[in-house]
């Protein structure tokens, strides 16, 4: 399938790209006869692609701190296991999502472990990540985000040099139109996608982005670090605003994102979760996606928290209490597998395939 028919792309912006503009570059999924304004959206979460030996991608990496640096060993050693089996057929299993109604595969963010020691590594193990994924989804735009690993390395800002060095230029030709950094948005027929780099927030940039998508008729939301803090004692400031303890600024955003009522599709926690909240006038639906499949048990779908109340019990933390009074729905789950959101008139829905499952394990409705 050619890429031209997943979706709408601006004719200035395949001029500036030196393509040939042609008039079905330009239609919509609607002006093409979608019923329904239907398609699809194959979705993985965190991947972290990493191999052995560490003098692959880490050589000349460490980090200053014994602890910290002992830490992020012991993940390589977990990534390059997960891709020497388990993260390869969860991916194949996640290819065999895609049909004539796919227009876009997502990756949550952190693409590939990082840590490397230099900015030829750190672009060498983006291009190796992309590649490998772009290989299993073909011709299907590819579509990710900035997690905090893809923006570590021995110098992080070495590894966020490399990242952009590489990165906006493969999203502008997958998606046919000029990307000049780590925030961006694009459409797929009626509806609007804001791409959100939490790493270091351009809230301003943000804003203009969510509003030139007013008219959409929904508003996805794509970032690596949720909105609503994940449910932790250890990792729970690891959200929008959450690290800086910017309460104006986080506030800014809910308001605006509730205000488009926005759908929140992000990574980071390495959980399956599921978290509906109203409020600020409106409503913002968010759903984590993880397809870190460390371990066997991980690849079957297990509820460990469910229902609104249960929000926050883990972790107890005050940070919690502005959140608690808005939320409608809660479900968390540490599987890790592959995601397929399903968009028309009628609604949204996600279903969740753990591990290399060919059937789904469950349904969210997400609107």
């Amino acid at each position: 399938m050619d890429r031209r028919d997943f979706l709408i792309i601006s004719t200035t912006g395949l001029i500036g790209l030196g393509l040939s503009p042609e008039i079905d570059a330009v239609e919509s999924v609607m002006r093409r006869g979608r019923k329904n304004g239907a398609y699809s959206v194959v979705i993985l979460g965190d991947t972290h692609y990493d191999t052995a030996p560490d003098s692959v991608y880490h050589e000349g990496y460490s980090d200053p701190n014994p602890s910290r640096d002992a830490n992020h060993r012991r993940e390589f050693a977990r990534n390059a296991e997960m891709w020497s089996g388990r993260s390869p057929r969860m991916v194949k299993r996640a290819a065999c999502l895609v049909d004539d109604n796919t227009r876009l595969v997502y990756q949550t963010g952190d693409i590939i472990q990082g840590d490397t020691g230099s900015v030829d590594a750190h672009v060498r193990m983006l291009d190796d990540a992309y590649g490998y994924l772009k290989e299993a989804f073909g011709d299907v735009p590819l579509v990710t985000v900035a997690g905090n690993h893809d923006m570590r390395a021995k110098s992080d800002a070495e590894a966020r040099e490399a990242y952009l060095k590489y990165m906006p230029s493969r999203m502008a030709g997958e998606l046919g139109k000029p990307v000049d950094g780590v925030n961006f948005s694009f459409r797929i027929g009626p509806d609007a996608y804001v791409v959100v780099d939490f790493n270091k927030p351009d809230d301003d940039k943000v804003a203009q982005l969510i509003e030139e998508a007013s008219d959409a008729r929904y508003l996805f939301v794509l970032i690596h670090c949720p909105v609503f803090p994940y449910d932790s004692v250890k990792y729970y400031r690891w959200y929008y605003h959450g690290k800086d303890k910017s309460r104006e600024a986080r506030d800014r955003m809910r308001r605006l994102l509730a205000e488009h009522n926005a759908i929140v599709l992000c990574g980071h926690s390495h959980t399956t979760e599921f978290l509906d909240w109203y409020g600020d006038g409106g409503r913002i639906t968010q759903m984590t996606m993880n397809s870190v499949w460390r371990n066997d048990e991980t690849g079957v779908y297990t509820i460990e928290a469910e229902g609104a109340a249960e929000y926050g019990k883990i972790c107890g933390q005050a940070a919690f209490d502005e959140f608690r009074s808005g939320i409608r729905a809660y479900s968390h789950s540490y599987a890790a597998g592959s995601y397929r959101m399903n968009v028309n008139d009628g609604g949204v829905t996600v279903d969740f395939y753990p591990g290399d499952s060919t059937r789904a394990a469950h349904r969210f409705v997400l609107r």
